[in-house]
């Protein structure tokens, strides 16, 4: 049985837990192809170098948005005021023992 697991998606590394869902950078598709960097069993630790060849069973559960940033910029005197934000996009996965 895994105990956790620790792979690439994006460029970004994060660490997995079975049944714990994870928030990633959006990923499109249904398919979710990430590269596994090291797998914890019982008792053995795999490392790859730099990649193992297995594979994880991965699902997406969904596509959600965080909670929006606001940036205001303003000069004094100026009469300069602009308001942006953003919204980042994530998606939550989860991982079958």
């Amino acid at each position: 049985m895994i105990k956790y697991a620790v792979f690439e998606i994006g460029g970004k590394q994060y660490k997995i837990l079975p049944k714990i869902p994870v928030e990633v950078d959006l990923q499109e598709g249904e398919n979710i192809t990430s590269k596994l960097l090291m797998l914890v069993d019982d008792d053995k630790v795999k490392l790859g170098k730099p990649y193992l060849d297995e594979k994880l069973k991965i699902n997406k559960l969904e596509d959600i948005k965080k909670k929006k940033i606001r940036v205001a910029k303003f000069h004094a005197k100026a009469n300069y005021r602009k308001v942006t934000g953003s919204r980042k996009k994530l998606t939550r996965i989860l991982l079958e023992p």
